[in-house]
Parts: structure tokens; C-alpha cells; sequence
């Protein structure tokens, strides 16, 4: 009975969820266009309960470069560019921030957790100009394996391999061994398991 009432709810928010999903996917593809993706994700990370957890997980279905099943986005999460893979079964807390990532399956993510693309978004050699006119080095991809836990406020501008646990507050700056668990600021290796 109550996988039933599970397969009716389920059904019931998508059927309504469309018509806002729709509206975002049009208005996300041309945000593409524009560079403006950030916004449009943000505002789809506004919608509510679990109406909004069906509205995202619709309108990064068609906007992201890949998005796998089962895969839930809680209030004022937002991917920040269309590159994302995100695969099956991954649960992002609230309020995450999703630079250019590919995630494997089966990660649990804490909110207030920030993927940052890289350590190297930003250049500041040039002494003589400011260095918001300086030519960003470039984002990089973060690769988050399968079987990954991340904590709440965790900040992740590295690799993260699988069957990996990263310690709430922790800001991982250098490559997680898969089968560990990391913690602190810069994150090191706690243990192995």
C-alpha cells in the first residue's frame, strides 16, 4: 500500500511540476547562450518542499550534460554550469554550490557544501593590473567518485576518489585517495577504510 501511494505521489509532482519545469529548461537554454546559467539554476533552487526537489531534478534532467536516476536536489542547491555529470543516486543537501563537476553514483552530500572548480580560477601575476581584469587560468573539472560522503560546510576543489569520506568543514585543496576518509583545513588523510 504505501509503495503505491509512493508511485501516485511521485507521479502526481512530476504532472505538476512540468509546466515550471519547462518554463526553467527554456529559460536555462538560453541562459546557456548568454553565460548566464548560474542565474536561471538559482532561481529553480528557490522552489519549495518537494515540488522544487521534482522541478530541479527535471530541469537539470534536460540542462545538464548528464544527470543519472534518483538524483535530489534540496532547497537552494544550484549547478552553476551546464558542463555538470552528476550520476544515480546522489542526495545534495541544502544549499549547495555545484561548479564544473563529475560525480559517480551513490554520494551523499551535506549542505552548505561549496565544489569549486579548481584552485586555479583566478590569476593574480601581473603586479601592474588589478586582479579582476586578469585573465582567469582556467576552471578544471572535480571528479567525485561512487560510494562518497561529503559533509555539511565542506568546501571541495580537488578530486575525491571512491568509497571516500570527507569531514564536515573540511576544505579539500589536494586529491582525496579513493577508500579514505579526510578531514581539517587543508583536509588530510584521517584513515583509511
Amino acid at each position: 500500500m504505501l509503495k503505491a501511494v509512493k508511485i501516485v505521489y511521485n507521479l502526481l509532482m512530476s504532472i505538476l511540476a512540468m509546466p515550471v519545469a519547462l518554463l526553467l529548461i527554456i529559460a536555462g537554454k538560453l541562459a546557456i547562450l548568454c553565460r548566464a546559467y548560474s542565474e536561471i539554476s538559482i532561481i529553480a533552487s528557490k522552489i519549495p518542499l518537494g515540488y522544487g526537489v521534482t522541478v530541479r531534478y527535471i530541469y537539470y534532467k534536460f540542462t545538464l550534460k548528464s544527470l543519472g536516476s534518483n538524483v535530489k536536489f534540496k532547497y537552494g542547491t544550484f549547478c552553476q554550469y551546464p558542463t555538470a555529470v552528476i550520476g544515480n543516486r546522489v542526495l545534495f543537501g541544502y544549499y549547495n554550490a555545484i561548479g564544473e563537476v563529475s560525480i559517480g553514483d551513490d554520494v551523499i552530500v551535506g549542505g552548505f557544501v561549496n565544489f569549486v572548480s579548481g584552485t586555479r580560477q583566478h590569476s593574480f601575476e601581473d603586479h601592474s593590473q588589478p586582479i579582476s581584469t586578469q585573465k582567469a587560468t582556467g576552471r578544471t573539472t572535480i571528479h567525485i567518485g561512487s560510494d562518497v560522503w561529503i559533509g555539511s560546510n565542506a568546501l571541495i576543489a580537488a578530486d575525491v576518489g571512491s568509497r571516500c569520506v570527507i569531514a564536515a568543514g573540511s576544505i579539500l585543496i589536494r586529491p582525496a585517495e579513493s577508500r579514505a576518509v579526510y578531514g581539517g583545513n587543508p583536509a588530510k588523510l584521517i584513515k583509511t577504510i
